[in-house]
């Protein structure tokens, strides 16, 4: 899933719970989200990896994921410090 999917989509879920407990939690990844995209577009590689080193779990694995789509394994390695497990067909 691209980043902007990811942001799209986390956007729809904060608005589809609006007036839940789950609001302020989408909101709160949303923002994260937008903030990674945003260091990433100034190549800011060490903001990047404060910040998604700064996110909670399920979310961090949601964008490291999103930027291993969008800019490989091999970024997400080198830059962020992550491993990306390959997925095994068959």
């Amino acid at each position: 899933m691209s980043i902007q999917k990811l942001i799209d989509q986390t956007y729809s879920y904060f608005v589809e719970a609006q007036g839940t407990d789950l609001a302020d939690p989408y909101y709160d990844d949303l923002l994260d989200f937008l903030v990674v995209q945003t260091f990433l577009n100034m190549n800011d590689h060490l903001g990047v990896c404060v910040k998604i080193n700064d996110m909670d779990t399920e979310p961090r694995e949601q964008m490291v994921l999103a930027i291993a789509d969008e800019y490989g394994n091999k970024f997400v390695e080198t830059v962020l410090g992550y491993e990306v497990a390959l997925k095994k067909c068959c």
